[in-house]
């Protein structure tokens, strides 16, 4: 019966029969616009197909009822919506759901008549699944009802009076549509070149309604570099039909920028093209949220800077064409960062950051891509065309820039910086040419800090040495072979050795004793150097009773400490809880540093060495006169011991000013009351010198190699047993 009743409706009204489509095809537009996908139709359902009175996206005319969406739509009277046709059991087999035009997505309303007969639906339709929500089918209703009252005025034409209130009524609801969603309509005629311009359209351009506009005023809104593109569009469309759709952006007669989609298409009468009409949507929050989302994903929040992954993309297109156009990059990192975080705090860390990003941003020079890798860390891709020594050269430049950056905080911080540097010719990966840079930022921050470093064959040498050296560290702080061994400090003026130094002594699978120096690649990483320094903090608690009661109460045992150490608190309570639950004391701990450790000292490694010094550990500078700023040590840190490095004493042969060092050193130690020991003595010459300049302390092979515990004690056991001096010859 109500097939019956559709039938009759739809040959009552003429439907087939009706010669202008156009206010249709408009609607469906507007549905297109509105859900944002790419096809729509208006359908009226028949008994063995249904066909369609207006259609955007499609050149279908009609469709068998069987594979009709529409028909299951009528069916149901009311609006169905199908998420995934794919997987409805009901549809997934449909030739319009695998073949063209490939529906996934599918959401219709019915039409009905004004005494309710159903007729068709007006339905969206997307080739993505979940393309639609529930809450569209209110925005699609409305343009339904707009359909549905084209149809009442299409049957009341013969009542003019009538068919002009429905005109009206429908203009209204035109209207409301279009400033429900922001849309306007426009059509230009042909023949005249006339614009016009719905009121919606006056609203988004910010013009008076009824100003009269021509097309050169209007393509005039556009930006400057999108108006050729414009009228191009509009061109191309008059002659030849083709329908376009573009994005761009305008300047309102208020100077406010707004960015708008503009569709378009020709509409034909009699066969002869008539006018180009369509819409223009004002889509300016939405491009706002999309160049905010893009922002996100591409820049680093704090800096403001492109993040590691936008550098990784554009890294990966440059490896893609290495070997016709060299790539090269560096590393940049922050020397002395941390100690601002720690003692400063990381707000005033973040405008440093913050500071030093603006000043690499102004040194950038066209071609150059600048990136925050992540923490102080800063990444630059360069030109192809430029040569590796004026990358350098440049690097070098913003460096000593960095580096003239005023000192923070009452404690005068520094900021410099390190820079690793690595080009590639052959074909790569990027995470190679990353690891290039980052083993040559890595020997630059070995090496002192504050230098560009090219990676080259002699670093990647160093790093193979390296990992080696890590892998027979590693393997004998996990199998138990890493132990201390003792070499005395003798005082040469009665021959009493008065302190050992613990150092470390490793034994390979094959039982060989290898000394530190052979692993010493290893011992800079952090994580190994703190494993180290509790192994040997073991051994000095175990084997200290034994070395007092070899060489009496007062004998001190030096430990030698890392930089990671001193950065971590809760390592040197761990030093200071343990000598108080053993028989040592720390009077018998010397806890030896070295000068480069203290050259960016702040924060926690400051607050560590007055720690140790207030529980009554000695602190040493080993290594004396080979760093920086040695006066500025002994007075800026609690320095009550100094060892002055061997290579001194090895040139005083051939060497006078090292003889004059040695000797003013051994002065000042007198006269700041600190005790000075002079390593590395192996010859009578060298003792029979430091005697003459009244040096008190000595340490080297001329008094005694390093020797395990037990070496120690069958050397040393006997002469105690006699009250001999225990004095050990090499």
């Amino acid at each position: 019966m109500k097939n019956d009743l559709r039938l009759d409706g739809i040959r009552n009204l003429g439907l087939p029969e009706i010669p202008d489509r156009d206010v249709f095809s408009r609607i469906t537009l507007l549905a297109t616009m509105m859900l944002d996908c790419p096809i729509a139709l208006l359908s009226a359902v028949e008994d063995t197909r249904h066909w369609f009175l207006g259609c955007t996206g499609t050149d279908l005319d009609e469709t068998p009822t069987e594979d009709s969406f529409c028909v299951m739509c009528v069916q149901s009277e009311e609006p169905l919506l199908i998420a995934d046709a794919r997987q409805d059991p009901r549809l997934c087999g449909s030739a319009l759901v695998t073949g063209a035009p490939f529906i996934r997505s599918y959401l219709g309303v019915p039409i009905r008549t004004d005494d309710g007969v159903l007729l068709g639906a007006l339905c969206a339709i997307s080739h993505e699944p979940g393309a639609f929500r529930a809450e569209q089918i209110a925005s699609l209703a409305m343009l339904a009802q707009l359909a549905e009252q084209s149809l009442t005025l299409h049957a009341r034409t013969r009542a003019l009076s009538l068919a002009n209130a429905a005109l009206q009524q429908t203009s209204q609801i035109f209207r409301q549509a279009e400033r429900a969603v922001n849309v306007g309509s426009w059509r230009v005629d042909i023949a005249t070149r006339r614009l016009h311009w719905s009121d919606q359209v006056y609203a988004i351009t910010g013009l008076d309604p009824g100003h009269s506009v021509s097309v050169p005023d209007a393509v005039h809104m556009y930006h400057p570099h999108d108006r050729q593109m414009v009228s191009d569009a509009l061109r191309d469309t008059i002659e030849d039909g083709k329908p376009f759709m573009f994005e761009t952006s305008i300047r309102r007669r208020d100077g406010e920028p707004r960015r708008i989609r503009v569709v378009g298409e020709r509409i034909d009468m009699d066969g002869r093209p008539d006018s180009v009409a369509g819409i223009i949507l004002d889509c300016t929050e939405e491009h706002l949220r999309n160049v905010a989302l893009k922002r996100a994903a591409e820049r680093d929040q704090l800096t403001g800077l492109y993040n590691r992954a936008s550098f990784d993309r554009r890294l990966a297109g440059a490896m893609q064409k290495v070997e016709t156009e060299p790539v090269t990059i560096a590393l940049l990192d922050l020397d002395g960062f941390k100690e601002v975080n720690d003692t400063l705090g990381h707000l005033v860390g973040d405008r440093v950051l913050e500071t030093i990003s603006e000043r690499l941003k102004t040194r950038m020079a066209p071609g150059m891509f600048l990136a925050r890798w992540g923490g102080d860390e800063f990444a630059m891709l360069f030109p192809t065309s430029m040569p590796l020594a004026a990358v350098t050269a440049f690097l070098e430049d913003v460096l000593i820039e960095l580096d003239d950056m005023p000192p923070l905080g009452s404690t005068l911080l520094k900021i410099g910086a390190t820079c690793g540097v690595a080009r590639m010719t052959t074909q790569a990966s990027s995470e190679e040419i990353m690891r290039r840079a980052d083993l040559a930022l890595y020997r630059g921050k070995d090496a002192g800090r504050g230098a560009v470093v090219c990676w080259d064959e002699q670093i990647e040498a160093r790093q193979s040495e390296r990992q080696k050296a890590i892998a027979q560290l590693r393997g004998a702080l996990n199998h138990g072979r890493a132990m201390a061994a003792y070499q005395p400090i003798v005082d040469l003026e009665n021959g009493a050795i008065v302190s050992v130094e613990a150092l470390l002594r490793l034994r390979d699978e094959d039982g060989r004793l290898l000394e530190a120096s052979e692993v010493f690649a290893a011992l800079l990483d952090p994580e190994l150097s703190r494993r180290v320094s509790r192994v040997m903090l073991d051994s000095v608690v175990a084997d200290g009773p034994a070395i007092l009661a070899l060489f009496g109460p007062d004998t001190r045992i030096g430990l030698n400490l890392s930089e990671a150490d001193l950065r971590r608190g809760d390592f040197v309570q761990h030093l200071i809880d343990v000598i108080d639950d053993s028989p040592l004391t720390p009077r018998n701990i010397t806890i030896e540093v070295t000068e480069t450790m203290l050259i960016d000292a702040g924060g926690q490694l400051r607050a560590s060495l007055a720690m140790l010094d207030d529980c009554g550990f000695t602190i040493c500078l080993d290594d004396f006169g080979t760093g920086f700023s040695s006066l500025t040590h002994l007075r800026a840190f609690p320095i009550h011991k100094v060892k002055i490095d061997r290579d001194f004493i090895a040139a005083i042969a051939e060497d006078h000013q090292a003889r004059l060092i040695i000797q003013a050193i051994i002065q000042m130690g007198g006269n700041l009351g600190l005790r000075v020991v002079v390593e590395g003595v192996e010859t009578e010459e060298q003792e029979l010198f430091l005697r003459a300049i009244g040096c008190p302390l000595v340490q080297g092979y001329r008094y005694g190699r390093p020797a395990l515990l037990p070496d120690l004690l069958a050397a040393f056991g006997g002469q105690r047993e006699t009250g001999a001096p225990l004095r050990l010859r090499a």
